[in-house]
């Protein structure tokens, strides 16, 4: 597949402009870091790009989406923290979603407290998300596919590690 990707600054470059007083600085994990950010950003563009094509959702509303159909009904605020958004963000999305003319999620009152609302999908959600899914892990898949599999195992055990840090 080909993909367009910013190009990034040579080694040469990044020494160049990190060198001091002379000396010359190692620029691995520089240019390491560059392209594990310009990696992530081609890999999310293209396969959001897509969802939105195909399905009118965003990468945040597919989140949310895929947070209730994964783990079921919860309040705002547990949508929140599953999403990795603000609640504020979480209801301004919610709003909109159930203003939209075939609603993907609903909402009602909590049966312990009646000022807390439960969201959840409906069978519209549910549909598009069970439609959705295989397609776009078919677009995720595509990305790895330049690695075979013992080098896709050695690149996630890097990545764990680093996210460890």
């Amino acid at each position: 597949m080909n993909y367009n990707s910013r190009i990034l600054p040579s080694r040469e470059t990044l020494a160049k402009a990190q060198r001091l007083n002379d000396e010359i600085i190692e620029v691995s994990g520089v240019d390491l870091v560059l392209s594990l950010i310009t990696t992530a950003d081609l890999i999310r563009s293209n396969i959001y790009a897509q969802l939105a094509k195909d399905y009118d959702v965003s990468e945040g509303k597919f989140a949310l989406l895929m947070s209730l159909y994964s783990e079921g009904e919860t309040c705002a605020s547990e949508l929140a923290l599953r999403v990795g958004v603000t609640p504020a963000t979480v209801s301004v999305m919610v709003k909109r979603m159930l203003a939209a003319p075939d609603p993907l999620i609903s909402m009602t009152k909590s049966g312990e407290d009646g000022r807390s609302r439960l969201i959840t999908l409906t069978a519209t959600g549910v549909t598009l998300i069970q439609k959705a899914l295989p397609n776009h892990l078919k677009s995720i898949r595509a990305f790895a596919q330049v690695l075979n599999p013992q080098e896709q195992e050695s690149l996630i055990a890097m990545l764990r590690k680093l996210l460890r840090k």
